[in-house]
Formats: C-alpha cells, sequence, structure tokens
C-alpha cells in the first residue's frame, strides 16, 4: 500500500482486486476524515484511474452507505462489445457504479481519454477527504491535477506515461524522469513485495517534489538516470537473443537478464523484420509469483487494429495472476508456462 498527502488530501494508491483491498480503502478514508473533521462541505472521496473490479464497487458501495460523496472518474471502460468474461464483468461493474452514482460516475475509454489527469479540472478536489487512485504514473498525475499540482504539459505527459512502453520516455524532461524512476525500480519479488513498494513510493513524493520546484528532488531524479541507461544497453542486447516461436512472433528469454527498459527491448523488437507480437519470458511478475514464469505479450503499434490478443483465450476464461492470465486490454497479455505452452502457443501456430 502507498499513501501520502498530495497538497493535503490523503491519497491511497491500490489495486482493488480483493476483500482486503476494500477494508484497506474504508480504513483509509475514515482515519482520514477524522484527521480532517474541520473541513467544510460534505465528505467528498474521489475514485481515479482505479480497476472497475467487484472490490472497487463494493467500497463504493460501502462508502456511499456511511454517507460519503465519492466520485468516480475512470478510462477503463468496455470500448465497443464486450468480447469475454472479462469484458462482462466490467461492464456489469460499470453498469453497477453509474446506477449507485449517477452523475458522480464518469467512466470512459482509453482512446478518448488516454490519461485520466484529463477527467479532472486543476484543483477540483482540492478539498476532498481522501482520493484512492491506481498506483501508476497515470494515478499520480491524475490525484495530482485533481488537488492542483499541475504543469503546463502533464496531461499529454500523462498520456505517454499510460501508453506503450517504447513511448514513455519521450514526453517533457520532468516526464521522462518518473518513466526512468520506475523503469529501474527494484523488480516485484513475492518474498518481499514490500520493497517495490516502498521504492515505488519514494519515486512518486520525490517527482512531486520536484514538480513544485524542489531542485535537490530533481538534482536526486536525475542522478538515477545513469541506471536507466544501463538497462537501455542491457535491452539492446536482449534484442540479438530474440526467435521467432510462430510467424510473426518474436520470443525473448529475460528470465536471466539484468535490469533492463522494457520500452527499449519492445521497440527494438518491433523492428525485426515481419514483427508483429512480441513475448518476453520473465521469471517475476505476478503470474511469475503464482507459478514460476510469465509470458508477456504485447502486439507491434503497427499491427494492433488486426490482432486481438484476447481471442485466443477461451470464451469463458477468467483473468486472475492464481489462474495463469492477466488480460486487461486487446494488445496485451500475461500468461502462465502451462497456459503459454498448451493454449496460446498452439494457437498463434494455428494463425499462421
Amino acid at each position: 500500500m502507498i499513501s501520502f498527502n498530495l497538497n493535503g488530501v490523503p491519497t491511497l494508491f491500490i489495486k482493488g482486486f480483493s476483500s482486503a483491498d476494500v477494508e484497506l480503502m474504508l480504513s483509509f478514508v475514515r482515519a482520514a476524515r477524522a484527521k480532517n473533521s474541520q473541513l467544510d462541505g460534505p465528505d467528498t472521496v474521489l475514485f481515479i484511474d482505479t480497476p472497475i473490479t467487484a472490490p472497487t464497487v463494493e467500497a463504493v458501495h460501502r462508502l456511499k452507505h456511511e454517507g460519503y460523496r465519492v466520485v468516480f472518474r475512470d478510462h477503463h471502460g468496455i470500448d465497443g462489445e464486450p468480447v469475454n468474461e472479462r469484458d462482462q464483468q466490467v461492464a456489469a461493474n460499470s453498469r453497477r457504479l453509474r446506477t449507485l452514482l449517477k452523475d458522480d460516475c464518469t467512466i470512459t475509454v482509453r482512446r478518448l481519454h488516454p490519461a485520466c489527469s484529463t477527467l479532472v479540472e486543476i484543483g477540483e478536489f482540492e478539498n476532498a477527504t481522501a482520493i484512492i487512485a491506481d498506483p501508476d504514473p497515470d494515478g499520480l498525475t491524475a490525484s495530482m491535477k485533481a488537488v492542483g499540482i499541475y504543469y503546463p504539459g502533464l496531461d499529454e505527459d500523462a498520456a505517454l506515461l499510460d501508453g506503450e512502453p517504447a513511448s514513455q520516455v519521450t514526453g517533457t524532461h520532468l516526464s521522462s524522469l518518473l518513466a526512468k524512476g520506475v523503469t529501474i525500480l527494484p523488480s516485484f519479488d513475492p518474498k518481499t513485495p514490500e520493497r517495490r513498494e516502498k521504492a515505488l513510493e519514494d519515486l512518486f513524493k520525490k517527482w512531486v517534489k520536484a514538480v513544485q520546484g524542489d531542485a535537490q528532488a530533481l538534482r536526486t531524479l536525475e542522478e538515477g538516470e545513469g541506471a536507466y541507461d544501463r538497462a537501455v544497453k542491457e535491452a539492446e542486447s536482449l534484442v540479438s537473443t530474440a526467435r521467432e516461436v510462430a510467424p510473426g512472433v518474436v520470443l525473448v528469454d529475460t528470465v536471466d537478464a539484468g535490469l533492463y527498459d522494457v520500452g527499449t527491448l519492445l521497440a527494438g523488437l518491433e523492428k525485426l523484420p515481419g514483427c508483429r507480437v512480441t513475448v518476453l519470458r520473465k521469471g517475476l511478475g505476478p503470474i511469475a509469483a503464482a507459478h514460476g514464469v510469465q509470458y508477456s505479450m504485447a502486439v507491434a503499434k503497427a499491427a494492433q487494429a488486426e490482432i486481438n490478443l484476447q481471442l485466443l483465450l477461451p470464451a469463458d476464461v477468467k483473468s486472475d495472476p492464481k489462474l495463469g492470465i492477466i488480460s486487461n486490454v486487446s494488445f496485451l497479455l500475461h500468461v502462465s508456462e502451462y497456459v503459454w505452452q498448451d493454449v496460446i502457443l498452439p494457437r498463434l501456430k494455428q494463425q499462421a
């Protein structure tokens, strides 16, 4: 769990994936309310850039029942008709949120709002009791803008930060420092998950200070660019190890690799002749934590209008790391070794 104040507003960065997450959200908001009992007006809680899951809906419902005004802003809605069970769940949860919150619910899609910061006005929630956001740069920048921390170009930077890995370092200097900082964070280790979480919280805090003009915070972030440069070189060396496992599908085994920049690696793979889908075999990640190895697939930008990775899965499949599948958008898919070998790879070969 990551939490700190943004312009005096208690902000919790968390995924709403479990019943434990629900209780953390509720406890956080109640504690924030107790510390800020002098606030004027209704007790407003902003949910922004949070996954549209059943636990998130439960948290919103319970806070609403306790008398809070809950505002929900997000861009994870389904763009078009649901194509699998996960899409159907998101659509159903979206309907529940709209029914519950009415005008206080705004759910759109990335195509229209590539960054959640575009869903709030500058300082619109500067008097909120609390904010609950996704623990990524999009959730951070949206929360910052909501409480009044803003700079010209933040919305454009946020869209790049929440976009494809290769584009994340292409924004302003400030924005690139955040993207590079995320790249060199310690890899997720299920044995010590708090290590990466603490490093991400420290990065977020330093970046907010840098945005607000703190010269020391800016220098500290810039000192990390050397580590990022080394990660870029490692990624460039990994490109040479790529092999085609199905027509247009290129795989790199990164299990024993050093720290590498994902954006550089994917950009290099996409330049290989005929590459339409990239696959990284990894030893770390939410699926690897449960199954030992994780295969992370991404559709090359030029082929995203033609290829939907979710169609490689059975229609009734559930997106759940414990089941060896994470599927949130059409151009990304993460699976276990078993799912890769028994389901995905055979289907990729059949489509040749």
